[in-house]
């Protein structure tokens, strides 16, 4: 049985009116006292951090325990509805806070002196969650021994030296569970993509030592040559060339990639007039003078079309559009990747779109149009299915951006809005019908 909790119940009347007196803080007057106040905070922080895994904890034992009716659909696992409510309360992803209950409940049931240690304010927030991280291959009672072996050097270890000592830790007392858990990473070898915010993207490749150390000799190699023949690439510049090269089979830094990009961006910006920046659905914003290079060079190369799309000159809202299929496919589909900026609808999700959902589904008369469509990543569409949870379209105008309203199991309220699309009055240049036509002849890239 759980020890009941012995520390005064404070009620979120009482932690709201605490936020408030620390929002209106006024700093000291000497600098030694600022940086005892920053301490005190950042012990806060701390304790704060602390006490919210205590609460995530309770509150996902209490709602797993819920007799929950399935109502006949696909019913997600339990733990997808409990972490998106968390995600809701704490301003994160639906992804993030199934994670934060999950660790919360690691925190406090196998590593309870790291969670002191926590509260007490001699480790942050992100490196408790990393040692309940460090230690997830492990059972409950490894996982205790490398907590009871580690707590008493916490104190002053930074990011790189707790991990090393965690990692020490399992390999000493868990050395069976460890040799597994190296065989099962070297055979989840994968590659993953991230977008950066200044027009560029990243590739992460997770190989074994061997094989890893193999691929860094030859693109040493390959930027050693290009050096050698007087190329006027950085080396750093010739070995992404030459990863990409290698696998696409097209040079990067002499070729046009054959593929299909979605660029929208405003009239004004596209005849050099504006510099509101295009928009690459799914990925991000380009600045308006990259975007116009762009549709030049690929109207150049006979590679762009061009798609005009409507939108209200007030809020920059897409037109809507209906199908009448039960599917959302063909152009709709695309519309919705356009409208919602190719990113999830749900509040706080960052993935990219995987399903086209209809807020009211079929079953409940829901049409297959666009003001009853959304984006949603996989795991925030089947997590609409979870009982409890319901979502619609309120009345807007037909000017507004689209919107989608919904609620929770424990009837948490959230809301989210289409991104508006790029270019807008502010500032724009009144174009004659010439003008317009010309500006119908550019070809985007599409």
């Amino acid at each position: 049985m759980e020890p009941k909790p012995t520390g005064i119940c404070w009620h979120a009347g009482d932690l709201h009116a605490l936020a408030d007196l620390l929002a209106d803080l006024v700093p000291a007057e000497l600098p030694t006292d600022h940086l005892d106040q920053l301490e005190a905070l950042e012990r806060i922080k701390a304790a704060a951090a602390a006490a919210q895994v205590t609460v995530v904890a309770t509150f996902a034992d209490a709602a797993d325990i819920e007799a929950v009716p399935a109502g006949g659909r696909r019913t997600p696992p339990r733990a997808i509805s409990i972490g998106a409510e968390v995600a809701l309360a704490t301003l994160a992803s639906p992804y993030a806070g199934e994670q934060r209950v999950l660790l919360s409940r690691r925190l406090r049931d196998d590593l309870p002196l790291t969670l002191a240690a926590l509260g007490r304010g001699e480790l942050t927030e992100d490196r408790a969650f990393a040692i309940a991280r460090e230690v997830a291959h492990l059972a409950p009672e490894q996982r205790r021994g490398v907590d009871e072996d580690v707590a008493p050097r916490l104190v002053g270890l930074g990011d790189v030296r707790l991990r090393q000592t965690v990692r020490r830790s399992c390999l000493t007392i868990a050395a069976e569970a460890e040799t597994q858990r190296y065989r099962r990473a070297r055979a989840d070898r994968r590659v993953t993509t991230k977008r950066l915010d200044d027009g560029t993207g990243q590739v992460t490749a997770t190989l074994p030592l061997e094989v890893l150390a193999s691929v860094r000799e030859a693109l040493d190699a390959a930027a050693a040559t290009a050096r050698a023949e007087g190329d006027v690439r950085t080396a750093g510049q010739v070995r992404a060339d030459t990863l990409a090269a290698r696998i696409t089979g097209v040079d990067p830094a002499t070729d046009t990639p054959p593929v299909r990009v979605n660029l929208v961006i405003g009239i004004e910006s596209l005849l050099g007039q504006g510099t509101d920046p295009g928009l690459v659905p799914g990925e991000g914003f380009l600045p308006a003078a990259l975007c116009t290079g762009l549709v030049r060079h690929a109207s150049d190369a006979a590679k762009a079309t061009l798609r005009r799309l409507f939108v209200t000159p007030a809020n920059r809202a897409l037109v809507a559009m209906e199908s009448t299929s039960r599917r959302f496919d063909g152009l709709l589909a695309e519309f919705l990747d356009l409208r919602d900026g190719g990113i999830c609808r749900t509040p706080g999700c960052n993935a990219v779109i995987r399903h086209h959902d209809h807020v009211t589904s079929t079953a409940d008369g829901g049409a297959t149009e666009a003001t009853n469509g959304q984006g949603l990543c996989e795991r925030c569409n089947y997590l609409k299915e979870s009982p409890g949870w319901t979502a619609w379209v309120p009345d807007t105008p037909p000017d507004q951006p689209h919107q989608v309203h919904g609620v929770t199991e424990h009837l948490r309220l959230h809301h989210s809005t289409a991104p508006p699309m790029p270019g807008g009055p502010a500032g724009a240049p009144d174009y004659s019908p010439l003008e317009l036509q010309l500006a119908s002849n550019f070809t985007l890239v599409s």
